[in-house]
């Protein structure tokens, strides 16, 4: 079963209700990057970045590049 980046990071910010994610950005952001984002389809974290940052993609496009320069499998 795949696991949810919208109810993990609920639980990692200690909301109450995933849509006040959008409002503590901030905190979503640090969280996000200490978050194993590997376990999560990419279609997914793309999707929470835009409902959370509603941004051009650059907050998903960081977590990639992240991700491809922590990954194992370089």
């Amino acid at each position: 079963m795949d696991r949810d980046i919208f109810e993990d990071m609920k639980i990692e910010t200690g909301c109450a209700y995933i849509s006040d994610l959008p409002y503590i950005k901030e905190i979503v952001e640090r969280k996000l990057f200490e978050l194993p984002f590997d376990l999560y389809p990419k279609e997914q974290l793309q999707e929470f970045c835009s409902f959370v940052f509603r941004d051009n993609g650059a907050v998903y496009q960081s977590l990639m590049m992240k991700y491809r320069r922590d990954s194992r499998y370089n």
